[in-house]
């Protein structure tokens, strides 16, 4: 790439969505810590402490997570090193790569005027979205076994045990919730098996009737979002 009159190797738009990535580091980077344990964010570190037994083994170590913490870190090390090559400006940040992140997002404009960077981007994109996979992998596609499938239709379970199952099913089924299902029941769509049942004790479906008018029946979308279209 030519050097343009402003001595800029990026553009505008890439100047941005660099800037954008680099501020996405540092929460990143604290996710991979606790992915290096294997530790959910769900949960704080005050309660793992105080909820394990001193007789409890560490949590297993996620190698996954180190490679990408270094491979993270190594990556922002290079460009931090060649800006301050190149344009000869003292480091004066942390060593941390939420520190070296935050540095190279001050020093955003040197970075772009450094011959190479229009590396940067696609570079640090790779390591991040590597690291943001680490963290939250795609969800594996669920296969429906059909013969599986039927024998879960013919299960009589209350709303809550059907919501927890439509989750194994997958798509198209994931959104089928408990309110999902009393929103099928107030419209009509399904009906509890005939009981006599106990006051205390809750309804019950037949699985294949709810998973038909799930599918019979699409979501609406909310009144709101129709407004706003």
């Amino acid at each position: 790439m030519t050097e343009n009159p402003n001595h800029l190797y990026l553009d505008r738009a890439d100047i941005l969505a660099l800037a954008a990535l680099l501020r996405e580091i540092p929460d990143l980077a604290e996710d991979l810590a606790i992915s290096l344990t294997r530790q959910s964010r769900l949960s704080t570190r005050g309660d793992y402490r105080m909820n394990r037994r001193p007789s409890e083994q560490p949590l297993p170590y996620n190698p996954a997570a180190s490679r990408a913490t270094d491979e993270l870190h190594a990556v922002l090390v290079a460009w931090v090193r060649l800006v301050c090559e190149q344009r000869a400006i003292a480091y004066t940040g942390a060593t941390s790569t939420p520190g070296l992140a935050r540095w190279l997002d001050r020093n955003i404009i040197a970075l772009a005027m450094t011959e190479g960077a229009e590396g940067a981007l696609p570079e640090i994109r790779s390591v991040v979205q590597a690291a943001a996979w680490i963290i939250c992998p795609p969800v594996a596609p669920t296969v429906l076994d059909d013969r599986k499938l039927e024998q879960a239709r013919r299960h009589r379970l209350n709303a809550s045990g059907i919501a927890m199952l439509a989750k194994e099913l997958g798509e198209p089924f994931r959104s089928l919730t408990v309110r999902r299902i009393q929103t099928l029941r107030d419209a009509g769509k399904i009906a509890p098996l005939p009981g006599p049942w106990a006051p205390e004790w809750p309804e019950l479906y037949l699985v294949g009737d709810v998973l038909d008018g799930h599918l019979a029946h699409p979501i609406r979308r909310r009144a709101r979002a129709a407004i706003s279209n």
